[in-house]
């Protein structure tokens, strides 16, 4: 019985200690701080998603200068694509809007440009337009930017 009472002591004083005490639970607060935190840089790792038919996987990375310029590299897959491509990004952040143009890309055969504007409010991504635009072409798909 004594062994329990011990054991029951130290997890209270686990919980009452950790997470910033307050019964071991982040609060509403807490987790709001953690949340901005989060969405206050788009700088790092993204992933963005095109769903078939001949969907596009983007693999890049960004950096963030002054002025809430952006940049980025990486690459694109389309679907149907034997290879990936490399690409090149270019943008704004202007909390919370983030907006990038993508040089390089090639979909269904045609050099395009792609640009894709959205809100960054949430860590569940940014579902928003990618608007492809090249030579006698253009086309608009949905797409979901996810920061890795």
């Amino acid at each position: 019985m004594r062994k329990i009472s011990i054991a029951a002591c130290a997890l209270m004083a686990l919980m009452s200690t950790s997470c910033g005490g307050g019964g071991g639970w982040p609060d509403q607060q807490d987790i709001e701080n953690s949340l901005n935190e989060k969405l206050r840089s788009v700088a790092g790792g993204w992933t963005g998603i095109v769903n078939p038919p001949n969907g596009i996987n983007l693999d890049f990375t960004l950096q963030e200068g002054s002025g809430g310029q952006v940049t980025g590299s990486g690459t694109m897959k389309e679907e149907n694509a034997a290879a990936t491509v490399p690409i090149t990004i270019t943008g704004t952040f202007q909390r919370p809007v983030l907006t990038l143009t993508l040089n390089g890309m090639v979909y269904e055969g045609h050099q395009v440009q792609g640009t894709a504007t959205g809100n960054y409010t949430t860590v569940g991504g940014i579902g928003t337009t990618l608007m492809l635009s090249g030579t006698g072409y253009a086309k608009d798909l949905p797409i979901l930017l996810l920061e890795k």
